[in-house]
């Protein structure tokens, strides 16, 4: 199933982890449901869980290279694009290796590793940041041209009242990272003029782990449907006014 060009400008982001709960399997289930569904781009989070939390309860979540390739090769085999948050230099080093074309800097990089995102912007592959730490009324944090922005709350999950969305047709904000339940926020979103959509997907959305917060505030397949309906829509609709 190929996208047309000319009605999908909406770029939709399926984010993966952690709710595949370290099943590489359910993984690649998710994957497919996500190419199903209408997104454009499937993610993962690629980290070394001790190193990054500081504790060992998250060490299910741990991806190895072979791993990540295996997942490369099913993503590439349906025809759906595989991204990834980096979050240190040997896994940035691992999806250069891949010849991945996307890379997502989260927040918590932006805020705490500045040094990092500095070298995955150099790799001049498509950069996508979340802001959801950073100051926006600051400007954009990086003047290279490869970098798009991604309005975002950083709480799990996101309350609509915490939310002051931007128009993006006025900002340097190229999209928004969702975390609220439902898919209200990221349809107000796109009426904004938000050209990136992401939101975590999920296939049970009722899982209350502590490891796995992104459950509550997930799309599932219907809800994913539904974003993708709508961006295109919006996409008609501004094309038939500038004609």
């Amino acid at each position: 199933m190929k996208k047309n060009p000319e009605q999908r400008k909406v770029l939709i982001i399926s984010e993966l982890y952690p709710q595949h709960m370290g099943d590489i399997h359910e993984l690649k289930r998710m994957i497919l449901q996500s190419k199903i569904g209408g997104a454009d781009i499937v993610k993962l989070q690629i980290y070394s869980s001790e190193k990054l939390w500081k504790d060992k309860k998250r060490l299910y979540l741990d991806i190895t290279k072979d791993e990540l390739k295996e997942i490369k090769d099913f993503s590439d085999k349906f025809d759906i694009e595989l991204s990834a948050s980096i979050f240190d230099q040997e896994k940035l080093s691992w999806c250069e290796d891949l010849n991945f074309k996307t890379y997502k800097i989260a927040s918590r990089t932006l805020a705490d590793d500045i040094n990092l995102c500095k070298e995955i912007i150099s790799t001049k592959k498509k950069i996508i940041a979340s802001l959801g730490m950073y100051d926006i009324r600051n400007g954009p944090p990086f003047n290279e041209k490869n970098v798009e922005y991604l309005y975002c709350v950083s709480n799990y999950p996101t309350f609509l009242k915490d939310i002051k969305m931007p128009n993006f047709n006025e900002s340097f904000i190229n999209g928004y990272s969702d975390h609220t339940v439902g898919v209200d926020a990221c349809l107000f979103a796109l009426s904004r003029g938000a050209l990136i959509i992401e939101k975590h997907f999920s296939n049970n959305k009722s899982i209350n782990v502590e490891t796995q917060l992104g459950h509550f505030g997930s799309m599932n397949s219907y809800d994913l449907e539904i974003i993708r309906k709508t961006a295109d829509s919006f996409t008609i609709l501004r094309a038939n006014e500038i004609k």
